[in-house]
């Protein structure tokens, strides 16, 4: 071999040991990492704006659930009165986040509703963290607060007289938004809550 045959063959060798080493290094080159930091922050975004998004669907899911409560109520108070006494069917806040469905069974024929006089029973808790009131700050429980539908459908209070209207306030914590649903005499309305009125959306 002569001189330069030997310096390039020498400089060959050098160049496969370096691309040796090159592949044999571990690690990651810049682009790979803000590549991955790109990701975790677009991830980051969704989660961050995602989750009061599914806060107001279950305030929402609620607020159907309490409505299509309400008028299963009224039309079991008009189709489907089993009890002996039955004078129709009505809805009892337990606590804030819960409530019994029940047929008003008047065993005394007093025309109001007592204790003992719940006949098929029916009992409904909330998603955790939302919350009813009456009005916009009221305790929705306790005898008095009962609704009852009569066998023609017209709303009832605890001593079956006209309830008038009344707006059950629904909330979510840790949201701003609120969800309401009014009653009169002849109609259910549901909609959103603007801090003193239920506003039709």
């Amino acid at each position: 071999m002569d001189m330069p045959d030997v310096a390039l063959y020498c400089k060959q060798e050098d160049l496969i040991m370096r691309i040796k080493m090159l592949k044999s290094e571990k690690g990651f080159s810049m682009i790979e990492m803000l590549l991955v930091i790109a990701i975790i922050m677009i991830i980051a975004a969704i989660a961050a704006t995602g989750s009061g998004s599914y806060q107001g669907r279950w305030l929402r899911a609620a607020s159907q659930q309490l409505y299509g409560d309400l008028q299963k109520t009224r039309i079991d108070a008009m189709t489907k009165s089993i009890a002996a006494n039955s004078r129709g069917w009505g809805i009892q806040f337990d606590s804030s986040s819960q409530y019994t469905i029940f047929e008003f069974n008047d065993t005394n024929g007093n025309f109001d509703y007592d204790s003992g006089e719940a006949a098929n029973a029916r009992q409904v808790t909330l998603q955790t963290g939302i919350t009813v009131t009456k009005q916009a700050s009221g305790d929705p429980s306790g005898r008095t607060n009962v609704l009852m539908f009569s066998r023609q459908g017209l709303s009832k209070n605890y001593k079956w007289s006209s309830v008038g209207n009344r707006t059950y306030v629904l909330r979510y914590s840790g949201i701003a938004d609120a969800r309401c649903l009014v009653l009169d005499d002849v109609r259910i309305r549901e909609g959103a809550w603007n801090g003193s009125e239920c506003t039709k959306q």
